[in-house]
């Protein structure tokens, strides 16, 4: 089975899974791309920092079992679960609600050159 395929059960089973688990109303996930359009000197060339939300259709959250807290997993922290549609990158921002994460460890698994999926460790804000 090559990775595409891997690729496509990963999707469709994320999907499932938040179709179960999901309502009407549930948040969803956004990735949150930081753009400067502008320039590196705060006086004569100002940068100007814009968003662009990316949702993260296949995406979902586990918490940390207790035992795992310490180190570098602290209380709060959660593994997000999504598919390899849009890369994630340690030090990206995450959305959910109200709420914003930052990825502090990528956890993709990729046995070969192609990501099958992300499961970075996020921390809130």
């Amino acid at each position: 089975m090559g990775s595409a395929n891997i690729q496509a059960k990963i999707k469709k089973g994320l999907a499932k899974a938040i179709a179960k688990t999901g309502s009407a109303s549930s948040e969803k996930v956004f990735l949150i791309k930081m753009v400067n359009t502008g320039g590196n000197d705060p006086v004569f060339n100002p940068p100007n920092i814009t968003e662009s939300l990316v949702e993260l259709v296949n995406a979902i959250f586990k918490e940390y079992n207790q035992s795992l807290i310490g180190g570098n997993i602290v209380a709060g922290d959660r593994q997000l679960v999504t598919d390899n549609t849009v890369i994630i990158e340690v030090g990206d921002t995450i959305e959910q609600g109200s709420t914003r994460y930052t990825v502090i460890d990528l956890g993709q698994s990729a046995p070969t050159s192609d990501v099958l999926v992300y499961m970075p460790q996020v921390r809130v804000k």
